[in-house]
């Protein structure tokens, strides 16, 4: 356009004349005439665009629809594609009965989807129940009407019995699991008439059960009843399990029992269900809820009740590590448990020191497990007691490749023997988790140093063996930084010239979490000296760090090289102090699943 006559004027406060309003209105003919010629173009223009933007549409249409008949995924046979579906099931837990997650999503997405799936027994194999359904609740978090609970009872009744029957003969893997609810029906574990209406309802399949979690939570005669329920031929719930988990939490009317009338009920319990009659039975998961049981006595009294001489896994630690202090196994104890059962290969147990020493025995008889490769001890309290030092030297363990240890009560004292155990199995160890908020960048140093076969290590602060993440209200509730503390740490995993050792030479996973007094850059340092080092022996291959602090710097660039070349760096930050409350003293960010150490594989997904 050419410049306006009335430039000078432009973009200026003046006030125009009369004369000047008329010259300006018939200057503006001729660029009014242009634009609306331009409008009617743009228009016409737009409306070709529509035109073509749906033909564009539907020729992508038109081929997708034909794309689809030469797509990868139609040319798979139904037995691959079976494969395909039975990995997409949930590797943490077994499958719920929800629409939106398999094996019931894939049976939606197309017909012949749907026929693969309900034809793979293997999909409907397993089943996480809930033992009542979820339940519509109104404003105030209570069911609604008691006719609408009765129709989802029926609802999820169906439900399983379907699910059992798509999974044909095949064997069946079962949990369950009571459901936090609020009002009058609230409840914390599974209703012992919930597990009763479950367990008559699955009754006709107890010959198919392999594998089966159960909490039942009720008085004496009532978890009976529900445990010794005979289906067909006779069948009880327990009969051919391989795989038991079973919590058990026995209610009596009095408050306050004596000890030895606790145990004898305890022992009468047992004895009546007859796990050790189970000749199927390879591993158990047992635990006792309650604050007033506990294992503590100087001879383990349920081993009698028990296959022990069958058990491939023994686990006695319970689903919630926190809540150990109801499940302790004195240490003068673990000799005569660990000697019933010689064909261990996974032992799991809470250990104390609460009873008073015995009479010095001097014991040095061998206490051999040739087949036990996984080891889990939570110490109620770290500390050096000469118990717990004889009776690290009788272990005979030659298979060990995986130790977790945890401690309570922390302490300098109990550093020493958390130093003997991990010395004592320093030749097989392969995999290291620890649990302890009074490990300091010394004693951490000084076990890597022992260490030279280790290939993962996991450190976490003990509250992350819990729930939630809980923090005494005077305390600081990030990790403190100490100055160049745990960057020496760093320093001393570096690689040295050659034939200058250096701890964990052949480490290839690490995953700590909370305590991470160190900086960011000492680990960025790290991953670069254990990648491009001529002197490193092996590469990091998976590094998971979950700090208890803000980001100082973003070390991802750093390190791009070293992910693009297949290194899984996790690091996850606390971003705020918005986590925090003064009411609760909770963190309210919940932390990662705990890791469940296998010693058949190593890393973490």
């Amino acid at each position: 356009m050419d410049q306006s006559p009335f430039r000078s004027i432009l973009g200026t406060n003046h006030i125009p004349t009369e004369r000047e309003r008329e010259r300006i209105a018939e200057f503006l003919i001729e660029p009014d005439t242009q634009l609306a010629e331009l409008q009617d173009i743009i228009s016409e223009q737009e409306e070709k665009l529509q035109k073509l933007k749906k033909r564009c549409q539907k020729l992508q249409e038109y081929i997708k629809a034909h794309r689809v008949i030469i797509s990868l995924i139609r040319q798979l046979p139904d037995d691959v594609l079976r494969e395909i579906f039975v990995a997409c099931l949930p590797t943490d837990r077994y499958p719920e009965m929800r629409a939106e997650e398999p094996p019931m999503l894939l049976s939606q997405v197309c017909k012949r989807w749907r026929e693969v799936a309900l034809s793979t027994p293997h999909l409907w194999s397993s089943l996480h129940i809930w033992t009542s359904p979820d339940p519509d609740l109104n404003d105030e978090g209570v069911p609604q009407l008691e006719s609408d609970w009765e129709s989802q009872l029926e609802w999820q009744e169906n439900m399983i019995l379907q699910w059992i029957r798509r999974g044909g003969s095949t064997p069946l893997s079962i949990s369950f699991r009571g459901r936090h609810m609020q009002g009058p029906r609230k409840k914390d574990l599974p209703n012992i008439n919930d597990m009763w209406r479950l367990f008559t309802l699955l009754s006709p399949s107890f010959s198919r059960l392999q594998k089966l979690e159960v909490c039942l939570d009720g008085t004496e005669n009532e978890i009976y009843e529900v445990a010794t329920m005979e289906g067909c031929g006779g069948r009880t719930a327990f009969s051919f399990v391989e795989q038991l988990n079973l919590r058990l939490n026995l209610r009596r009317q009095e408050s306050h029992v004596d000890p030895d009338e606790l145990k004898g009920d305890w022992e009468r319990l047992l004895k009546n269900l007859g796990l050790n009659l189970k000749p199927h039975l390879r591993k158990l998961g047992l635990h006792f809820e309650g604050t007033n049981t506990n294992l503590d006595t100087e001879t383990s009294w349920f081993i009698p009740f028990v296959p022990c001489n069958q058990l491939e896994v023994l686990d006695l630690q319970g689903p919630d590590p926190s809540n150990a202090g109801s499940n302790h196994i004195s240490i003068i104890s673990l000799p005569l448990l660990l000697q019933a059962c010689p064909k261990l290969v996974v032992f799991k147990a809470n250990v104390s020191f609460l009873l008073p020493p015995p009479t010095p025995t001097n014991s040095t008889s061998r206490i051999a497990s040739d087949r036990l490769k996984e080891v889990s001890l939570f110490f109620l309290h770290w500390r050096s007691d000469s118990r717990a030092f004889e009776f690290m030297a009788r272990c005979d363990w030659p298979s060990l490749t995986s130790l977790y240890l945890r401690g309570g009560g922390a302490n300098s004292e109990g550093t020493d023997l958390l130093s003997h155990m991990v010395d004592r199995f320093r030749s097989t160890l392969t995999s290291l988790r620890l649990s302890s908020d009074a490990i300091t960048p010394e004693t951490l140093t000084n076990l890597m140093f022992k260490l030279p076969y280790l290939v993962q290590l996991h450190l976490e602060h003990p509250a992350l063996s819990g729930p939630y993440t809980r923090f005494d209200r005077s305390s600081n509730i990030y990790d403190r930084r100490l100055e160049d503390g745990f960057d020496n740490v760093f320093d001393h995993l570096i690689p040295k010239l050659e034939g200058t050792a250096y701890p964990l030479p052949h480490l290839r996973f690490l995953k700590w979490e909370r305590n991470t007094q160190f900086s960011d850059k000492a680990l960025a340092r790290l991953l670069r000296e254990r990648a491009n080092s001529p002197y490193s022996s092996v590469r990091l291959k998976q590094v998971h760090i979950v700090f208890g602090r803000p980001a100082e710097e973003d070390i991802l660039p750093m390190c791009s090289d070293l992910i693009d070349a297949g290194l899984d760096l996790r690091l996850m930050y606390t971003p705020s102090l918005k986590g925090f409350t003064e009411e609760t003293g909770y963190w309210l960010i919940t932390p990662p699943r705990p890791l469940d150490m296998d010693y058949r594989t190593l890393g973490w997904d």
